[in-house]
């Protein structure tokens, strides 16, 4: 039940992020140098990046849900449910690859949103590998942002990559691209929304479709920023307006709770991650530049505890 909204300025746009999950997660940020092995594929060839790349990665590993590289291309990964998405078998001449690892794949080798358009036919996300057996492919689809304000949701189904374009600015969870578009303009005149009524009728739900819109209009009609510092809070403002509270929803297959674990937002101009963690409402920030060995993976871990900052200090 993740949120993804593309936030532009003059200069560059931030991609940001709801990770919502229903299952106990750990994550930390994964810095990754050039020229580093990542992952196989699935004829078990060895992948290794072109450019430097961070984002955030479950359980210390390296495939990232979401990130950027030093060339300004950002990322996130969302669930996207389906059936017979992903194809069952190799396509000789093509990049055989799990969902698992695309994500990693295209930060760690493009500079642009252009370059993905060009080469999209050439991946084939399979779940089984070169001897057959099947592998982990999480149902994902895919948004991808680059310096030049660029976008495109990319979707799998029936074994194929379908790409679109995103005016939208917005990606959640399923349906399809197509049929949130459809239901966004059912819902608001997309010509007309100043005469839209949001403090009364915009949607309130927390299933996927609700969200397409609600973060549609929210990122539509704010205020411009002045510069990069502006559109990162409000980005992170609008985000946190679309975030799953702690307990609000229960979920008994895993006696858990499905809620918010972190928001992301990313700089696709200046290179810089933030993140904010559910239990932990400092913002943090992270460069390239502030990574000391960048020949080097580097894991870094999210701080829990809270921290505040007196506004007036103690007469000493």
């Amino acid at each position: 039940m993740c949120t993804g909204i593309k936030f532009d300025y003059e200069e560059g746009s931030i991609l940001g992020r709801t990770m919502d999950l229903e299952y106990p997660v750990e994550y930390s940020i994964v810095y990754m140098p050039r020229k580093y092995d990542y992952c196989k594929d699935l004829e078990q060839n060895i992948l290794t990046s072109r450019y430097k790349t961070m984002g955030l990665s479950f359980f210390s590993t390296d495939p990232l849900k979401d990130g950027i590289n030093e060339e300004g291309l950002m990322g996130i990964t969302n669930d996207f449910s389906g059936f017979n998405l992903h194809s069952k078998e190799m396509i000789e001449g093509k990049i055989n690859i799990s969902s698992l690892d695309f994500m990693t794949y295209i930060l760690g080798n493009y500079k642009t949103v252009e370059g993905i358009r060009r080469d999209i036919k050439k991946f084939n996300l399979s779940n089984r590998d070169n001897k057959g057996n099947k592998v982990l492919a999480p149902d994902f689809h895919f948004y991808f942002v680059d310096k030049y304000k660029d976008s495109v949701v990319i979707e799998p189904k029936k074994g194929q990559l379908f790409i679109y374009e995103n005016p939208y600015q917005v990606m959640t969870n399923s349906p399809d691209f197509w049929s949130q578009e459809r239901k966004l303009k059912k819902y608001l005149d997309l010509e007309n929304l100043e005469e839209f009524n949001s403090a009364k009728n915009l949607p309130g739900g927390y299933d996927p479709i609700s969200r397409f819109i609600k973060a549609f209009f929210l990122t539509k009609s704010h205020i411009g920023p002045k510069d990069f510092k502006e559109a990162l809070a409000f980005s992170h403002n609008i985000l946190s307006a679309m975030s799953l509270p702690y307990g609000f929803i229960k979920n008994k297959s895993y006696n858990s709770f499905t809620y918010t674990r972190y928001i992301t937002a990313y700089d696709s101009k200046n290179l810089i991650l933030t993140v904010k963690r559910e239990d932990n409402p400092n913002l943090y920030t992270l460069k390239f530049s502030d990574i000391k060995d960048q020949e080097k993976r580097l894991e870094i871990k999210i701080p829990k505890d809270i921290f505040t900052n007196k506004l007036i200090e103690e007469n000493k």
